[in-house]
C-alpha cells in the first residue's frame, strides 16, 4: 500500500465539553458581567475516529483542560450586602473602612494545584472499567541557572505538540532561550582624516528548539517532510503555557496532578529589583490522553483547581539599631535586722526593687534588651544557732522595655534569754547585682501573613454538553499562617525565596492539615484571615462585650451561657473557625452565623443614616436648631 494513502497530521477539532458557567455573560448591553478576577475552568474533548484506534480493547480520547488562573477577589454582591451592616454596627470607627478595603482587595495568585480525574459514568463500576491517563503534557518545567551570573532563561515546551501514529503518545518541542553572556560591539573613530575601525563578537548561548525524544545519529539522509509527517504523526495541537515551574504526578492512573509554582528568584545583585514573590497568573492548558476499556461507553471528568493567595495584616515591630548597644550595672540588697531595745518584733524586707531607664538615660531612646541577676550570697549575723532568714531569694520578677523589677523577701530574728541575760539577735544582708543590656530601636512595618487557598471545581458527565456541568466548590478552603516578612524593605532574593518555600510547603501540606482545612468553602469575609484583619482595624472590638452582639440566632446565643461576661468580641474573632465550632459545640452554619454577627455583617440598619453618617454627622445634619453637636 502506498504511504500516500496515509493522511497528513490533523489539527485536533476540539469540542467544548463543559465550562465554569458563572463566567458566561448571559446578557449584553447591561452593566452586569461575571467576575473579572476569579479563576475558571474549561474542558474540551475529542475522540479520534475508529481508524486511529490502534489499541485492542481500548478506546483513546483526548482532553484539553484550560485553567484561567487569576488572583482572588471577594464576591461584590456579598461585600455590598455586608457593607451596610458593618458601617451601621461600628459607626464612628475609622478602621471599618480599612477592613472593607481588605475585603475588596485583589489577592494575587502565588501557586496552583490542578487535579483532573476520570471515572466511569456508571456508579460502582468494577475497577477494570475505569479509564486512565496514558499520557499528558506538560510534565515538567524547570529553571536553568547559569553559573556566570549573566542571565537566566527558563526552558519551556510551547510551540507545538504532535501525536504519533500510535495516537497515544505525545511528542513536544522544548524551546531554549539561554543567554550565557559574552558578545559585544566595539568601534574606533578619529578626526582630521586618520583612524577608524570596527569589531563584533557574537554572544554565547543556546537558542532554538529541542525534541525531547529525538535520537541523535551520525548518518545523513534526505527526507520528504510531508511524507515523514504522514508516516509519523496523526494529530497536532497547540498549548498555551505559563512561564513558571511545573511538576506532574500519577501518570497511568485515572487521576493526574499538576503543581504550579512561580519561577524562583535565583541571582542576587547589588542593585536588585526583587521585591517579593512573583505571582503566577494567566492561561495554562493541559493535554491528556485518556484510555478507557471498550465496554465503558461514557466517563465523567472532574477538574479541581486550588490557587494560593497571601493576605497581610500590618503590624509594627521594634528593631535594634546596629551599634547602639550599651551596658549598665545596678547593685542593691535586701536587709533585715532586729529593732533593738528588747523588741522581739520580726523585721521583714520584701519591697520590690526597680531600675528604670528614664531615671538613668532620660530621653535618649534606649530600651532594655536583656538583664541578668547575680549575687555573692547572703550574710547572716547571729549569736547562737545559725537561722534561716531567707523567705525568697532575690530574682528578676518582671522585665519590660523600660524597667527591671527584682523581688525577694528576708526577715530578722530575736530572742530574750532571761536566765543568762544574753539576747539572741540575727540580722541578714542579701546583696545582688543586675547587668542590664540596653539598645536603641526603630519601628519597622511588618505584617502577619496568611496563606489562604481558594478552590474551583468542574464536573462533566454524559453526552448532554454544558447542561451537565456542575460547580461544586467555590471559596476559601484552607488557611495557614506564614513566616513574618518585612513589608517596607525589599526582601531581596533570600527573602523572596524563603517566602517561595513557605508557600510551597503550605500548599503541599494543605490536604493533611485538618486544623486549618475547612470542611466546606467559605467566603473571604467569613475566613480566619478576615477575622484577624477586623480585630486589627477595629480596636473597639477588644472592649465590646459579647452581650452587645445583636441579631444572633437563638441556638447560637444559648451556647454563650457558660461564657464569662468578660469575654469580648475580639476574643471570639481571634479563634479559628474550626476551634470556634468545637469549643462552643456549633455546627458549620452556626459558626459562620456567629462570625457574621460578631463583626456586624448581618446587621440590618434601621435607616440610611446609620450607614452613611457617624453619630456626630447625624447630629450636625439633623439635630435641633441652635444645638452644637460635640
Amino acid at each position: 500500500m502506498s504511504t500516500f494513502n496515509l493522511r497528513l497530521p490533523l489539527d485536533i477539532p476540539w469540542s467544548r465539553r463543559c465550562v465554569s458557567d458563572d463566567m458566561i455573560d448571559r446578557r449584553t448591553g447591561d452593566s452586569e458581567a461575571p467576575y473579572r478576577w476569579r479563576s475558571s475552568l474549561a474542558i474540551f474533548d475529542y475522540e479520534p475516529p475508529e481508524e486511529y484506534q490502534n489499541y485492542p480493547g481500548v478506546i483513546i480520547s483526548y482532553l484539553k483542560v484550560v485553567c484561567s488562573i487569576t488572583g482572588y477577589q471577594e464576591n461584590p454582591t456579598e461585600i455590598g450586602l455586608k457593607r451596610r451592616g458593618l458601617l451601621s454596627s461600628w459607626r464612628g470607627s475609622p478602621g471599618i473602612t480599612d477592613y472593607l478595603n481588605t475585603l475588596e482587595q485583589y489577592y494575587a495568585c502565588f501557586g496552583a494545584v490542578l487535579e483532573v480525574s476520570v471515572v466511569p459514568q456508571v456508579i460502582r463500576a468494577p475497577l477494570r472499567q475505569y479509564p486512565y491517563f496514558m499520557d499528558f503534557e506538560p510534565k515538567k518545567r524547570e529553571l536553568y541557572q547559569m553559573a556566570s551570573e549573566t542571565n537566566e532563561r527558563q526552558s519551556r515546551s510551547i510551540e507545538s505538540l504532535n501525536l504519533t501514529k500510535s495516537a497515544g503518545t505525545t511528542q513536544p518541542l522544548e524551546t531554549y532561550d539561554i543567554d550565557m553572556g559574552g558578545g559585544g560591539v566595539s568601534a574606533q573613530a578619529s578626526f582630521a582624516g586618520t583612524g577608524g575601525g570596527f569589531s563584533y563578537t557574537a554572544p554565547n548561548g543556546q537558542w532554538g528548539t529541542k525534541r525531547l525524544n529525538a535520537d541523535e545519529t551520525m548518518s545523513s539522509r534526505s527526507t520528504d517532510a510531508g511524507q515523514e509527517k504522514r508516516e509519523t504523526f496523526s494529530f497536532t495541537t497547540q498549548l498555551s503555557q505559563l512561564y513558571h515551574q511545573l511538576d506532574s504526578y500519577h501518570l497511568g492512573t485515572n487521576r493526574a496532578l499538576f503543581f504550579m509554582l512561580p519561577r524562583p528568584n535565583t541571582l542576587d545583585t547589588e542593585h536588585t529589583f526583587v521585591n517579593g514573590l512573583r505571582n503566577i497568573e494567566g492561561i495554562q492548558e493541559f493535554f491528556l490522553v485518556v484510555a478507557r476499556p471498550s465496554d465503558t461507553e461514557e466517563f465523567c471528568i472532574e477538574a479541581y483547581l486550588e490557587t494560593g493567595h497571601i493576605g497581610k495584616v500590618p503590624r509594627t515591630e521594634a528593631r535594634e539599631i546596629a551599634g547602639s548597644e550599651i551596658h549598665a550595672s545596678w547593685s542593691d540588697s535586701y536587709n533585715a535586722k532586729p529593732k533593738g531595745d528588747d523588741d522581739e518584733t520580726t523585721v521583714y524586707d520584701q519591697a520590690d526593687r526597680f531600675w528604670r531607664v528614664q531615671d538613668f538615660y532620660p530621653g535618649q531612646g534606649y530600651t532594655i534588651k536583656d538583664a541578668v541577676l547575680s549575687s555573692p550570697g547572703y550574710r547572716i549575723t547571729y549569736n547562737h544557732d545559725k537561722p534561716n532568714l531567707v523567705d525568697e531569694h532575690p530574682h528578676i520578677s518582671d522585665r519590660r522595655n523600660d524597667f527591671v523589677k527584682v523581688s525577694g523577701k528576708v526577715h530578722s530574728g530575736y530572742a530574750n534569754y532571761v536566765l543568762d541575760s544574753e539576747d539572741r539577735e540575727e540580722s541578714i544582708t542579701y546583696p545582688f547585682t543586675v547587668d542590664i543590656t540596653l539598645v536603641k530601636t526603630e519601628q519597622v512595618e511588618k505584617s502577619t501573613d496568611t496563606l489562604f487557598m481558594t478552590a474551583r471545581s468542574l464536573v462533566c458527565c454524559g453526552n448532554d454538553r454544558l447542561k451537565d456541568a456542575v460547580r461544586e466548590v467555590d471559596g476559601v478552603v484552607y488557611e495557614r499562617n506564614l513566616p513574618n516578612i518585612t513589608v517596607i524593605e525589599r526582601p531581596g532574593v533570600k527573602g523572596a525565596q524563603s517566602l517561595h518555600n513557605a508557600v510551597q510547603e503550605g500548599i503541599r501540606r494543605s490536604t493533611i492539615d485538618p486544623e486549618h482545612r475547612l470542611s466546606r468553602p467559605v467566603s473571604l469575609s467569613q475566613s480566619d484571615f478576615a477575622a484577624k484583619a477586623f480585630v486589627h482595624y477595629v480596636p473597639e472590638a477588644q472592649h465590646a462585650s459579647i452581650d452587645s452582639v445583636t441579631e444572633l440566632p437563638a441556638a447560637v446565643r444559648r451556647r454563650f451561657k457558660d461564657l464569662r461576661s468578660s469575654v469580648t468580641v475580639a476574643d471570639l474573632l481571634d479563634m479559628p473557625l474550626t476551634g470556634l465550632r468545637e469549643v462552643l459545640d456549633l455546627d458549620e452554619q452556626q459558626a459562620l452565623e456567629l462570625r457574621s454577627a460578631l463583626t456586624g455583617a448581618n446587621h440590618t440598619p434601621q435607616s440610611a443614616r446609620e450607614v452613611w453618617l457617624s453619630p456626630t454627622q447625624e447630629g450636625r445634619f439633623f439635630g435641633p436648631e441652635g444645638e452644637q453637636s460635640s
